[in-house]
């Protein structure tokens, strides 16, 4: 794929699988949001270039911006023991990015030795000197973890729960990747809690993970907002009284019920035109707020928008008690 404005291809997860499994290049730049597969195919590359009892002591990390740049020049020049060849990983370093290191790091990258194998782990490219850039591509491959689009994280979902013996209905695997915010090293951790919960049962039910999968405060207040326009006041009040325990700010909570309400009304002026406005972690729950928006009338929306921004006011001059304000704003949306 080719990078707007970047004179490099980057290939795609799929690409780069295909690659392993007939040849290694020499060095390796991974970039982008989805972490769990910077970790995958960096363990995959390693399981390529290194085995046997020795293969750990030809292999070193170098983490964030306090490692040593010395210290990687050292390893560049260091021979591998009883192997053909040693493994650097590099995540989020600064010697890719600091013109303090430019120079040095085109001479490493234009003189490899043959023996070494680099794998450079970064959230984003843009920082990187296009120079470095140029140099990994002619010796290596360029590889973007893009996020990846829903319907593979639900067959991802389906397949990691299958191994186990279990499975889970496409609304239950939607709400699941909703509640991890589509990050698929959360997904791992929560699809396994499931399988351990779930014990000798099949089915991965909607209870379940309500009750084993961590909710974010927004994602809880976003659901919150959906059951208040839909008439659960049962689900809206419990999940209320659970804000009040953990001693959740209510100004923080009323803000992110105008924030859902706000985007339910573009949905509803803008129809389908309405992602284009989304922030880029919202785009996508397009479908979902499209949806939910042809349910509530946009008067009522509206209204709603302006009671929230009316008691933030209040709150602020003292007029009301934050607590009381959020009921009221509730007890509004439920009418």
């Amino acid at each position: 794929m080719h990078k707007k404005g970047l004179n490099y291809m980057a290939l795609t997860a799929a690409a780069l699988n295909i690659q392993l499994k007939s040849e290694i290049k020499r060095v390796y730049l991974f970039f982008g949001e989805e972490k769990y597969l910077h970790n995958l195919y960096a363990e995959r590359v390693k399981d390529k270039v290194l085995q046997g009892p020795f293969a750990q002591f030809n292999y070193s990390v170098f983490e964030d911006g306090t490692s040593s740049f010395e210290d990687f020049s050292a390893q560049i020049n260091t021979y591998p023991q009883m192997s053909e060849k040693k493994l650097i990983l590099l995540k989020n370093t600064d010697f890719l990015t600091s013109t303090a290191y430019q120079k040095p790091m085109e001479a490493i990258l234009k003189n490899l030795p043959e023996y070494i194998v680099l794998v450079f782990s970064e959230p984003d490219s843009k920082k990187i000197k296009k120079n470095l850039l140029k140099l990994i591509e002619t010796h290596g491959s360029v590889v973007e973890f893009a996020k990846q689009s829903t319907s593979d994280l639900r067959s991802w979902v389906c397949r990691r729960l299958g191994k186990s013996g279990k499975r889970i209905t496409n609304e239950n695997a939607q709400l699941l990747i909703d509640m991890c915010e589509r990050d698929l090293l959360r997904l791992e951790t929560e699809c396994d809690k499931l399988i351990s919960a779930s014990g000798d049962i099949e089915a991965i039910s909607t209870e379940l993970i309500n009750d084993m999968v961590y909710m974010s405060l927004e994602f809880s207040i976003f659901a919150m907002a959906d059951m208040l326009l839909s008439g659960n006041a049962k689900g809206a009040y419990k999940t209320l009284n659970k804000y009040k325990i953990a001693k959740e700010q209510p100004t923080f909570i009323i803000s992110l019920i105008y924030s859902q309400l706000s985007m339910l009304y573009m949905f509803k002026q803008l129809k389908q035109n309405a992602v284009e406005y989304l922030p880029p972690n919202r785009k996508f729950l397009a479908n979902k707020l499209s949806t939910q928006s042809r349910k509530h009338d946009e008067d009522k929306l509206r209204s709603a928008m302006r009671q929230c921004a009316q008691y933030e006011d209040k709150i602020k001059n003292g007029q009301i008690e934050s607590w009381t304000a959020l009921e009221l704003i509730m007890a509004f949306l439920l009418t």
